[in-house]
């Protein structure tokens, strides 16, 4: 079974990710397995690979005709039906995944809530609500930065294609009759409203554990978890489902029911399961396993447990086609192929593999790994089995009864969380950076030949992935390359200056969200975007530590994510235009930095040691309102480069009269492209070739300003705008470099 299921696994990657690899890893299979010499092998692999490739072409020509079923920006009005456990509501912000009354395929829900009631009746409601939507399809905006979480090839791979930007929500009441489906989802619901009334940290590994629910707040609690790379244990999948059943089998044997019912049963049982606790693609794995396996002892197939993974990975394969690339589903089914090749190894062994499966995947998803991750493993996967999972159903059960009762079991799992909080802060994170994929692919085969190949055969097995982490860690931390990058991060300014061999880090602003007056209810919780875009970049290519914060000015959408970055980095010093420290708002904003951070209030008067550029304003101090913005000047890749912030014309032409000798090749807009900015004075002194605006698509202030466009194609400078090109990154070596853009917009495609 294990050559069809590898066959077919390669043609995913063929179809759906890297050709050139998919390509490459059919051919070295069919390689092994005419080796093998085997017929019914060949065949076997042969048929299920013809099967697979007609299975991507029928989806591919049903999603296709999905696509173009509903014209864009078409108004239209469905009914769909809203499950109180799978919305997620955050303030007035509603959005869901759900099937519309009538149509085949899944779409993404966004919608405003209208008032305080709609929000109340979807955060407390038990039953499903039908609603009335209208709104517009739209497609999913790609990834504009590198390394972004791409949402679009996220719900692609779970064949949804379009997002419904709803314009009106009407409730409509619970349905008049309701499915067994739809009962599942009330339990759930039931039972997550139930889990809020207990104490926080039970609370958080009850529905992490058993419902697979996780509020918005729950990685804020439980840092340890997401750094140590215990996110397998809290993303329910194998043993869980082994946990499950074997209560069921508990309950049945009490019974005495024949083996036939008690296959039926706990095949039923697993279906309700797996809806019950959210239907991730990653659980599919476990719950498929699972009834192969009964299915196998039901009919005494002989079926091994290889066959049994390999099958589940065909029928996975077959219902979404893309779901190996999802990072669940990945450790899933590593995690459990590696408990069937090591089953004969030692706890303390077969724990060292599982852990140097899951390394490549963290790599190149979240692109850290600590270094007490292995160890805490090896102490916390068995306290899970035997400890902290019946604790907490305990916990559950008894918090029925007596909130009293299971302080004991709060103070037991608050300690157990605190610990592993604590030990995630201890030195040992390394942020690696994102290894290409040939590379974990390679990792990976080298870390299972660890198990099947002779024990003279591991030596060189360890020794290639030895040479392979190190040299790819010394390739992604040393680059021979510098860079200057201006990120898309929406309205709002951020730029990267990186110099090669990482020898200077320095980022010019964060961005960050601007909160307009709105009632308390309408409030989202605190979600700084750098997390997902800057910040993940910078992990992405081996950063973690910043030279030289310099912050324009005071602004949201300029350094409104600060706290993140002093949060996620090792911030060595901030720079502000001087009298900022005097403004209380900006500095509540850095009051959680380390002592070791140094601020530093700044005019065009000082130089700073180490900083790669050069200060031309303000000269005199101020609030950190736009005139007191800071301007910075750098050489870079052969190009002179000027950072503007949101200064005014009266505080360019300043800045002009104090250094008549500034000019620029490359130009950072300022104040977003916004006619306040960009005098023609400034701007035919500087005399820039390139210009670099940073706004967000579609945003209020309609930037950028169409007099200050026609003033820059006036001059004839070319434009890179990160509505168009989103990031747009100037990758040097010595005095030569080019420009390369994440979009392929309408203007600035290349240099």
């Amino acid at each position: 079974m294990i050559f069809p299921a590898m066959v077919m696994l390669g043609l995913s990657v063929v179809f759906y990710g890297n050709r050139l690899i998919g390509i490459a890893l059919i051919a070295v299979l069919f390689i092994r397995i005419i080796l093998v010499k085997n017929p019914t092998i060949l065949v076997g692999s042969l048929v299920a690979g013809v099967f697979f490739v007609g299975v991507c072409l029928i989806t591919h020509l049903q999603l296709d005709r999905q696509q173009r079923q509903f014209q864009p920006e078409t108004p239209l009005t469905w009914t769909v039906k809203l499950y109180p456990d799978t919305l997620k509501v955050n303030g007035a912000s509603l959005s869901f995944i759900g099937r519309p009354d009538g149509q085949q395929q899944k779409y993404v829900f966004y919608c405003r809530l209208k008032s305080k009631g709609q929000q109340e009746l979807l955060q407390h409601s038990i039953k499903p609500i039908n609603a009335k939507m209208s709104g517009k399809l739209d497609d999913f905006l790609p990834a504009t930065n590198v390394n972004q979480f791409d949402m679009n090839r996220y719900y692609h791979h779970q064949k949804i294609q379009k997002a419904f930007i709803g314009e009106n929500l009407t409730m409509m009441g619970p349905p008049a009759h309701l499915s067994l489906i739809d009962r599942i989802h009330m339990l759930r619901s039931r039972f997550n409203q139930y889990c809020d009334h207990l104490p926080k940290t039970l609370s958080l590994y009850a529905t992490g554990l058993i419902s697979g629910y996780r509020p918005n707040h729950f990685f804020d609690e439980m840092t340890g978890v997401k750094r140590l790379g215990l996110l397998h244990v809290f993303s329910i999948s194998g043993m869980h489902v082994a946990y499950f059943l074997a209560i069921v089998d508990q309950l049945l044997a009490i019974l005495g029911l024949s083996r036939f019912k008690k296959a039926v049963i706990s095949i039923t049982l697993l279906g309700g399961y797996f809806i019950f606790s959210g239907g991730s693609p990653g659980l599919l794995r476990a719950v498929v396993m699972a009834v192969i396996a009964i299915l196998n002892r039901l009919f005494r197939v002989g079926l091994s447990k290889l066959d049994i993974w390999s099958l589940a990975l065909m029928l996975n394969l077959m219902i979404l086609p893309e779901a190996m690339f999802l990072m669940g589903v990945q450790l899933s089914y590593l995690l459990a192929l590696g408990l069937i090749v090591s089953e004969k190894l030692t706890y303390f062994k077969q724990t060292i593999l599982l852990n140097l499966l899951t390394v490549p995947i963290l790599l190149f998803h979240i692109y850290e790994w600590h270094f007490l991750s292995v160890a805490v493993n090896l102490i916390v996967l068995p306290l899970f089995g035997k400890v902290i999972f019946p604790l907490v159903i305990l916990g559950v059960v008894v918090g029925m009864f007596s909130l009293w009762l299971v302080t004991p079991v709060e103070w037991l799992l608050h300690l157990f969380n605190d610990s592993l909080n604590w030990i995630s802060g201890l030195p040992g994170l390394i942020v690696f950076g994102k290894p290409a994929l040939g590379i974990v692919l390679t990792m990976l085969i080298l870390t299972f030949l660890l198990v099947i190949v002779s024990r003279q055969a591991v030596k060189l097995a360890v020794l290639g992935l030895t040479f392979l982490y190190v040299g790819t860690f010394m390739v992604i931390h040393f680059p021979l390359h510098g860079e200057v990058t201006m990120f898309d991060i929406g309205q709002g300014d951020s730029f990267l200056i990186r110099e090669p061999f990482n020898r200077s880090i320095t980022m010019i602003d964060t961005g960050g969200k601007v909160h307009f007056n709105s009632q308390p209810w309408q409030k989202e919780s605190r979600d700084y975007q750098a997390k997902r875009l800057s910040i993940n970049y910078l992990k992405s290519i081996g950063i973690s530590r910043i030279d030289n914060m310099c912050v324009s000015h005071q602004d949201a959408d300029h350094c409104g994510d600060l706290p993140a970055f002093i949060e996620e980095m090792n911030v060595r010093r901030i720079l502000i235009p001087l009298g900022m420290d005097k403004n209380p708002g900006f500095m509540n904003r850095i009051s959680n930095r380390k002592q070791s951070t140094k601020l530093i209030c700044v005019n065009d008067e000082m130089r700073v040691p180490g900083l790669p550029a050069t200060i031309y304003h303000p000269y005199l101090p101020g609030k950190g309102e736009n005139h007191d913005s800071m301007v910075l000047a750098t050489r870079k890749g052969g190009l002179n480069w000027v950072f503007t912030g949101d200064l005014d014309r009266p505080g360019e032409l300043d800045t002009l009269t104090r250094h008549p000798n500034l000019t620029a090749d490359v130009l950072k807009v300022g104040h977003h492209g916004s006619k306040t900015s960009s005098d023609p004075q400034f701007i035919s002194q500087l005399h820039p070739q390139i210009a670099l605006i940073s706004a967000g698509r579609n945003n209020r202030y309609h930037h950028p300003n169409e007099e200050t466009v026609a003033l820059l194609k006036q001059h004839n400078i070319k434009m890179f705008n990160t509505q168009n090109q989103g990031m747009v990154r100037y990758v040097y070596r010595h005095n030569v470099g080019h420009f390369e853009t994440v979009l392929s917009g309408d203007e600035g495609n290349g240099s």
